[in-house]
């Protein structure tokens, strides 16, 4: 690689292209070496560390942002993380307040960054700034961390991995001009999830058409929403994507509903779950950030913003594009790899299982063969038992009979 750099800028091979790496060569051991063991290794390794996970929530004051993520995490995040006056600042402030969240054995480093103050002045040219500001910092953090050979090994992730854009619901036919604005700026640098707040003000028509109008901004705006774009996990998708933008209901609070106590609002003509989805879309949100793809929001985040990111700050370096393919081809093998180790893996568990279902039935018709073996023994052996006890019954009765006739004489 440094002969090679010598060479280009000597003008000698002005474009070496990626550097060729030998080509592998396929072997099958003769016997088990127990390599199938590795992901359950890795597995149980990973489950030690603790995952972090860092989630930007933004949008105007009073949308219930905060009581939103304690609900989420069904913890106590709302103290910590609330601000004490919605409107004393007169610019946005980011407060980031990391918990420990721990289930099963699992840690997780939550980190919530809150926005307070974004929308809420009357000149909104520099609300985007500070949080633009904020992400692409993180992203200058874990650059120079892994061009510094202290802590290249275990490099702490600060990164904004998921933002929680809140939508005033207001039901009219367009996003206002605030919302279409940042989420153009911002959608190329983050995962950015959006998100109808207080859907409870809605009527169920009311819905359906501010979300096809939503729909509509996104895509003449061109604004790049998770995970319709950017998601390489795609297992739950189509399943998740008829619901954004994703509508929810905030609450603290217990509510009797046919003698079971669940999250909710009560009103006068009704009660609201917050867990229900005929009410709102708060299970396939929790679903999409928590159960499916809070992984899969780490990855992209370093794969493709991440990546653009460090793309842009290597070119302005002027480092040459030669090796910033060899990057990219790096990167790529190393997705294919873990791609194909776990398309082997499913088929190795696939031809265990069908080994194992061919084993179970092999023994059911040996051990019914023999069953049925033994059935024909006992029979047979009935039938010469029942033989012999006529045998003797006629030997019995000739006996008597020639007993009975010397008798006479």
């Amino acid at each position: 690689m440094p002969l090679e750099y010598a060479l280009q800028f000597r003008g000698l091979n002005p474009d070496p292209g990626p550097w060729k790496l030998p080509r592998s060569v396929t072997l099958r051991p003769n016997s088990s070496l127990g390599i199938a063991e590795l992901p359950k290794q890795q597995a149980k390794r990973s489950k030690k560390r603790p995952y972090a996970f860092n989630l930007m929530v933004a949008g105007e004051s009073g949308l219930g942002k905060t009581t939103f993520l304690n609900t989420l995490f069904n913890a106590p995040l709302t103290e910590k993380i609330a601000p004490q006056n919605l409107f004393a600042s007169k610019t946005v402030e980011i407060n980031p307040t990391t918990f420990e969240l721990t289930e099963d054995g699992v840690t997780l480093f939550l980190t919530v960054i809150d926005t307070p103050g974004f929308g809420d002045q009357l000149n909104r040219e520099t609300n985007f700034e500070p949080i633009i500001n904020y992400i692409e910092k993180q992203h200058d953090k874990y650059l120079a961390a892994e061009r510094s050979q202290e802590i290249r090994g275990n490099i702490p992730d600060t990164r904004v991995h998921a933002l929680l854009y809140f939508l005033p619901p207001t039901g009219i036919n367009r996003m206002n001009d605030l919302d279409v604005e940042f989420l153009q700026r911002i959608c190329s640098k983050v995962n950015v999830i959006p998100v109808i707040a207080k859907a409870d003000a809605l009527a169920p028509e009311e819905v359906s058409l501010y979300k096809k109008a939503i729909l509509r901004d996104f895509e003449q705006y061109d604004i790049r929403a998770y995970p319709t774009f950017h998601a390489e996990d795609r297992e739950f998708i189509a399943e998740l994507e008829q619901h954004i933008p994703f509508t929810v209901i905030g609450s603290d609070k217990l509510i009797n509903v046919n003698g079971k106590m669940v999250r909710g609002r009560s009103y006068r003509w009704g009660n609201v779950e917050v867990e229900n989805p005929l009410h709102c879309d708060f299970v396939h949100l929790r679903e999409l950030l928590i159960g499916t793809n809070m992984q899969d929001l780490i990855d992209t985040t370093h794969s493709i913003h991440y990546a653009t990111y460090r793309g842009q700050k290597i070119r302005g370096n002027g480092r040459p594009e030669s090796f910033l393919a060899c990057d990219d081809f790096y990167e790529s093998r190393i997705e294919n790899a873990k791609r194909n180790l776990a398309d082997e893996m499913q088929k190795k568990e696939e031809a265990m299982r069908q080994r194992f279902v061919a084993k179970v039935r092999e023994k059911e018709q040996s051990l019914r063969e023999r069953e049925e073996a033994l059935n024909n023994t006992r029979q047979k052996m009935l039938e010469e038992l029942e033989a012999l006890r006529k045998t003797v019954e006629a030997e019995e009765v000739a006996y008597n009979e020639l007993v009975s006739a010397k008798q006479k004489k």
